[in-house]
């Protein structure tokens, strides 16, 4: 059989993609954080798949019907790992504890049922026969759909983590975890694309030759920038909010009932930090969180985090754009302060111009730029 541009393609982009997979499971290795396990272990399948991947594509036949089985009892069931794997790599990144593995063997199950088939297949080719045949197409492909699941849900783990997210981030929270997000719905857009791709194959109806070399070239491209942020991505919350942390419909009261500190106690420390804030003006501070500012109080970072919500009744992100939004609205309404809009949200604190509007419209009901405009012209009125 000739071979094809198609062919050479493929077989680029599978050899690329294994190449960031394995690089990436070996820096991995090294990081020590809570969420660097399940995202070294996730790219550890990942290069397993795509080493029989390249082998079945430049190879194949070369290979004995029994090497290509064992091939497929490599890396088949390793392809169940991947979905759960990402999930709890999200998990860990937004969670002050790691995953509950009590739990998961339950979420191994699919990988166990088609390690073991797969071994049986190599050893006694069941696909030889229609029905055998038909259990190898599931166990095959089924890892697809299974994965889909698993994407959805850490999709909507990374929305969920904004609450506790926002008692130790002064930044606009959700921004922390956009990459993740999005490179998650791209990662789910071509999970469909391969299960389109996989349906084809199953039912012998491939019309489109070019869709596996395209699926192959984006999910490189797509790994590169899951290796890219993953590696750099420092954990959100820090272990010593363990507990108690925020949750929809949670009592302030009852989450803090084990604390050493009591309501006067939450008025006094909160006076405190905003006597420190207002003083040294620690808001400027683009990458200020709440372990910075229980370094510079002295106080742990879970008194400072009660003291917050039941001493003034705001968590860490509010409490510290409060002052950026303020300092900021001093600017804006001053004639002669000509900044532009980006200027004035560095100089306050906030890192970026849109996240310094989304900030702003929350926290005052209106954009930067229409409060400066709104100014302008009640301004003007009053001098004419």
């Amino acid at each position: 059989m000739p071979v094809t541009t198609l062919d050479l393609l493929d077989f680029a982009a599978e050899a690329a993609t294994f190449g960031i997979a394995a690089l990436t499971a070996v820096f991995g290795a090294g990081l020590r954080t809570r969420a660097s396990p399940y995202l070294t272990a996730f790219f550890v399948c990942l290069a397993i798949e795509y080493a029989v991947s390249v082998v079945l594509t430049g190879w194949r036949h070369e290979l004995s019907d029994a090497a290509v089985h064992w091939l497929r009892a490599i890396n088949v069931p390793s392809a169940y790992l991947l979905g759960p794997l990402l999930y709890a790599y999200a998990f860990a990144l937004t969670s002050p504890s790691p995953p509950d593995l009590r739990n998961a063997r339950w979420h191994l199950l699919p990988f166990a049922a088609a390690l073991v088939f797969s071994l049986g297949n190599a050893l006694f080719a069941f696909d030889a026969t229609p029905f055998g045949r038909r259990l190898f197409q599931l166990s095959y492909h089924a890892w697809v759909l299974q994965g889909a699941v698993y994407f959805c849900f850490a999709v909507l783990r990374t929305y969920r983590a904004r609450p506790a997210l926002e008692q130790v981030s002064a930044d606009e929270a959700a921004l922390h975890l956009a990459w993740l997000r999005r490179l998650i719905v791209v990662i789910a857009v071509i999970w469909f694309l391969a299960t389109f791709d996989r349906i084809q194959r199953a039912t012998g109806s491939y019309e489109y030759d070019w869709l596996g070399t395209v699926l192959s070239c984006l999910i490189a491209i797509a790994l590169y920038f899951l290796a890219w942020f993953g590696l750099r991505q420092r954990i959100l919350i820090p272990a010593e909010l363990a507990e108690p942390m925020p949750s929809d419909g949670d009592d302030a009261a009852a989450r803090y009932e084990r604390s050493g500190l009591d309501q006067t106690q939450c008025r006094q420390i909160a006076a405190e930090l905003t006597r420190l804030m207002t003083s040294e003006r620690l808001y400027i501070d683009g990458a200020f969180d709440l372990q910075a500012l229980s370094r510079r109080s002295g106080w742990p970072p879970n008194y400072v985090s009660q003291a917050l919500n039941q001493g003034i009744g705001r968590n860490f992100f509010e409490f510290v754009n409060g002052f950026r939004v303020a300092a900021a609205e001093t600017c804006l309404t001053d004639p002669g302060d000509t900044r532009t809009i980006l200027d004035i949200a560095l100089a306050c604190g906030f890192g970026s111009k849109s996240t310094f509007n989304t900030v702003f419209k929350r926290m005052n009901g209106s954009t930067p730029s229409e409060f400066r405009r709104v100014h302008a012209a009640a301004a003007q009125t009053t001098s004419a």
